[in-house]
This record gives structure tokens, sequence and C-alpha cells, in this order.
């Protein structure tokens, strides 16, 4: 579950204690985590891949309010992960050609499904984890090149 991919990453939470100001959470929902399958799942739980973890969950976060508007009018955010690019859905259309707006938001990827405002906390679900695809690449192994 989210809670679990966060509850790994106490960066994340420190961030979240210490924003002030408030701040932003990509949560994924019930489905997306079903939809990774049970051997990404078993990934995901694995202590070894707890560095990896903790970078997937990083991405879902960002240090400030982002509202669903200002989401729809970015280019992209920075989270706690890195840069992530947002995209407006279109619908219609062949191939991704003539389709027109239909007023949704891709973040990474992932649909954004509601967007809920929690006192100075806006959560945002999303369809699906929207950290790169290539982290799944570094999963059991015992760390990331380059990190510490």
């Amino acid at each position: 579950s989210f809670k679990n991919l966060l509850s790994m990453n106490e960066k994340v939470w420190k961030s979240v204690r210490a924003a002030g100001a408030g701040c932003t959470i990509f949560a994924p929902n019930n489905a997306a985590f079903q939809n990774l399958g049970q051997k990404k799942l078993d990934q995901i739980a694995d202590i070894r891949n707890s560095e990896t973890a903790e970078k997937m969950g990083a991405y879902h976060v960002v240090e400030e309010p982002v509202s669903a508007e200002a989401l729809f009018n970015s280019g992209g955010v920075v989270t706690l992960g890195g840069e992530v690019l947002v995209d407006r859905t279109t619908s219609g259309g062949f191939f991704g050609f003539g389709g027109s707006e239909d007023g949704g938001v891709t973040i990474g990827g992932a649909k954004v499904v509601q967007s809920l405002e929690i006192g100075n906390i806006i959560v945002h679900e999303v369809d699906g984890l929207i950290s790169p695809n290539i982290l799944w690449r570094y999963m059991d192994q015992l760390r990331i090149p380059g990190s510490k």
C-alpha cells in the first residue's frame, strides 16, 4: 500500500512534518498497487529494496501545496525525488492524434483521479505510481549506483 511505501521513508515524513506552509502528496489508490502485480509488490516490501522503495516514495511528495488547478496549468513539478512531468489528458482521437483535452491531468503517466485538501496538505489520488520506471531495475540489488 501507499502507506507502506511512504512509511519506509523518514526523509519524506520529516518534510511533511516540517512543511509549515503545507505540502502535496500524490497518493496511488489501491487499484494502482493491484495493477503492479504480486512480484512488484513483493519487491517493494523486501527489505533489500528499501533504498529504492524510499526513492519511489519520495517522488510522491512536493514540499509545497500544489492545487489541482496549478497542477493542470503546470508542465511539471519538482518532488522530493526529482522532477516529474505533468500532462493534460485527452479523449477521442486516433493513437493520440485528433483528441481533445478533457480537463484531466496525468503526472508521471498516472491520472489524477481526485484531489482533497486536508488542512495545509493537498492530496491528489492517482491511478499509478509516478516514480520513474527505471527505478524498478534496481530492485533486488543491494543499492542504487552512485548513492550512499
